[in-house]
């Protein structure tokens, strides 16, 4: 009863390794064995070196149905690498061509082992247009706030002030500025230059020279002054009676650099009142109008107090 177990597991790491080889044998010729197979889908992209032209959208279409012929074990490698056709285009000869795809062009990493028997569609359409080149204005994105106590002098100032863009005529065209990655104002702690590369989020497939700039920030101690009595503008009617406002001056309270309000000359102030607003009333007739303020430097904050007056228009001449 005990000789069968024991022919079994006698010398069994030797009869494992038998068992093993065994199977090795059997199951080599069929991955070696020739086959072929269909791969739907295969993406088709190009390979583009003319520099005086630029791809337009994919191609038409952007996939392909791939016939291929070669070693089950080679065409079930492609299951973890999906091949691709890859279109080289030395020179562009018109906008709009079709061309024959050739197998050549099918690009994996067990190309050598593999044979493309058929290619469907055997062609494919590609668009292209001019490269351009312009210069456009850069722009300093600003975000967050400047630390309590610190203010502007002036604008920020990006040096240098324009970047040098190449690419598609059309995507070129369209671009009026060119902005920087942000700067938080809350990292600032006194004037400086801060390098900002070019954010180039949305520009694929351009070209920018210079890919950074410095953005220049002055800051001073903030300064509060008031300014009272500042009269109310009010517009000219075409014929009477003109209008009246109470209160008819105001207060300004102006906030910023220490430098800009030291030397403001609050007669520079405008205070006026919508004009929409204004014409509409007729004799008799008033309003609560909203006031604005022109004239403060544009890097400080100009307060008003109060913000709106009593328009009127009264009913004599």
């Amino acid at each position: 009863m005990r000789f069968f177990p024991g022919v079994i597991t006698r010398n069994w790491q030797l009869k494992l390794s038998a068992l093993a080889m065994a199977i090795l044998l059997w199951t080599v010729p069929e991955f070696e064995a020739q086959s072929s197979q269909e791969l739907e889908n295969v993406p088709v992209r190009v390979q583009l070196t003319d520099p005086q032209w630029a791809t337009v959208g994919e191609p038409l279409p952007p996939t392909i149905k791939v016939t291929l012929a070669g070693p089950t074990r080679a065409l079930m490698a492609l299951r973890a690498d999906r091949p691709s056709i890859v279109v080289p285009v030395d020179q562009v000869s018109s906008a709009d061509t079709a061309i024959l795809l050739l197998p050549a062009w099918l690009r994996t990493s067990v190309s050598d082992e593999i044979t493309v028997e058929d290619l469907v569609p055997s062609s494919v359409n590609l668009s292209f247009e001019p490269m351009d080149v312009d210069v456009v204005s850069l722009r300093a994105r600003l975000t967050g706030e400047l630390p309590s106590g610190l203010s502007l002098v002036r604008r920020p100032e990006i040096v240098p002030a324009f970047v040098r863009v190449s690419g598609p005529s059309s995507r070129v065209g369209e671009l009026a500025s060119v902005s920087l990655t942000p700067l938080d104002l809350s990292e600032v702690r006194s004037s400086g230059t801060f390098v900002r590369p070019v954010d180039t989020a949305n520009l694929s497939g351009m070209a920018l020279s210079p890919e950074q700039a410095s953005v220049e920030i002055e800051v001073e101690e903030t300064l509060t002054k008031s300014f009272e009595g500042v009269p109310v503008r009010l517009p000219n009617l075409a014929s009477g009676p003109q209008l009246q406002a109470r209160p008819s001056t105001v207060t300004v309270v102006l906030s910023g650099a220490t430098s800009l309000v030291e030397s403001f000359d609050p007669a520079q102030l405008r205070i006026t009142v919508s004009g929409t607003v204004a014409t509409a009333l007729v004799p008799g007739e008033e309003v609560r109008a909203t006031l604005s303020v022109e004239g403060p430097p544009v890097v400080t904050q100009a307060t008003l107090d109060p913000e709106w007056v009593l328009l009127r228009r009264p009913t004599g001449l």
